[in-house]
């Protein structure tokens, strides 16, 4: 996720979670984090950013099709159990509790992640890589976690049934996501962009 720093730095704003909680309960066009305390305004992003994460939503979704249960969403919360919520460049979800309007969180949250994709900006990457996974981690429906590079070819995938362990994949290579028998071919993910 990219965030909106000033500078070279992060600035926030200290805030306990009950009160990022409501802060996040009423809709808005920003997205907020809260990192260690404190709430971060994450919206905003490079250009490169912005079409990586569209890119992978796309090519998901033209595999996906229309039909089923299953949906992607960019720049929305994922509920995590026992944590503040995330805000995720790319979801993928299987439960129609998720999508459907008469059953999903209110405020709108993923609560059954299936993969989530994070886009790398240099402000925010030691946490996407660190805290931001942690947490991810501790969603029980989680099964890939993909972290994709905006200054160059390269991906990192980590899969529950691995271990998260980390995976590389580079120019002229293909993800392979088994649970949906989708293919993410980098050169496509970056299309526009490298």
């Amino acid at each position: 996720m990219a965030a909106n720093p000033k500078g070279d730095e992060l600035h926030g704003i200290h805030m306990t979670e009950e009160a990022f909680e409501r802060l996040i309960s009423v809709e808005s066009p920003y997205r907020y984090e809260l990192i260690d305390g404190v709430v971060y305004d994450m919206t905003g992003s490079t250009p490169e950013h912005s079409v990586i994460a569209s890119n992978v939503e796309v090519l998901v979704r033209e595999q996906l099709g229309r039909s089923g249960p299953c949906r992607t969403h960019r720049d929305q919360y994922v509920a995590i159990p026992g944590k503040p919520p995330v805000v995720s460049d790319v979801v993928l979800t299987c439960d129609r509790a998720d999508w459907d309007k008469d059953k999903r969180l209110k405020p709108f949250m993923i609560q059954s992640p299936l993969v989530v994709v994070e886009v790398l900006s240099p402000s925010t990457e030691r946490y996407d890589r660190t805290e931001k996974f942690a947490r991810y981690m501790l969603s029980p429906t989680l099964e890939v976690y993909i972290l994709v590079s905006q200054d160059e070819q390269h991906i990192e995938v980590y899969r529950r049934s691995m271990g998260w362990k980390q995976e590389r994949f580079s120019a002229g290579q293909t993800v392979k996501l088994e649970q949906l028998d989708l293919e993410l071919p980098v050169e496509s993910i970056y299309e526009g962009v490298l």
